[in-house]
């Protein structure tokens, strides 16, 4: 991911996080706040794994001031200044969802936006043990196919060699037959 699209994903997660706060104030009901959590979910998904990346270097004044602090090189990825300015933006992000989650909680109950989480751990779970399975179940039936195949060109082979062995006993009964013929007939 470049440093453009680390930039990105920051900017497109803090809308989503204020696009689904604004929802929570107007939506009358849970189902309105769908897309908004399914986008915000996905991008913070993104920002996790370019977190665990190798750390990038996104231009930002928070970025200026520890490389200005420090007196370390702007280029250097892994400076302090590029490894917190990734960190803390991604902290502001998580207390922002945080914050979503309380106000969800204060519209729809306490515990919604923890039974929104777990729901959403629990569904991503049973698709990766999908995923297990639909592999599983590609070998085995690749494997299926390949002992087919195997036994399709052994009773091939079977059947060419008992053609040959009935040509050739036709062709030595037909040797004989001519030479019996040519003495007596």
């Amino acid at each position: 991911m470049v440093v453009a699209e680390s930039l990105a994903i920051f900017a497109l997660a803090k809308k989503t996080v204020e696009l689904v706060s604004s929802a929570v104030d107007t939506a009358e009901s849970a189902t309105s706040l769908y897309s908004g959590l399914d986008k915000l979910f996905h991008v913070r998904d993104q920002i996790d794994q370019a977190v665990k990346q190798k750390p990038k270097k996104p231009k930002s004044k928070l970025r200026a001031f520890f490389n200005a602090t420090t007196q370390e090189d702007e280029e250097d990825e892994t400076s302090v200044g590029s490894v917190a300015a990734m960190v803390l933006e991604k902290k502001a992000l998580d207390r922002k969802i945080l914050n979503l989650g309380i106000r969800i909680d204060n519209k729809y109950g306490q515990g919604t936006w923890d039974e929104i989480l777990a729901t959403r751990e629990r569904l991503i779970d049973e698709r990766k043990e999908q995923a297990v399975l639909a592999k599983k179940r590609a070998k085995e039936k690749e494997l299926e196919e390949k002992e087919f195949w195997d036994r399709v060109v052994g009773y091939l082979i079977e059947g060419l060699k008992f053609i040959f062995v009935i040509a050739a006993a036709w062709g030595i009964g037909w040797i004989i037959w001519i030479n019996r013929c040519q003495g007596d007939c």
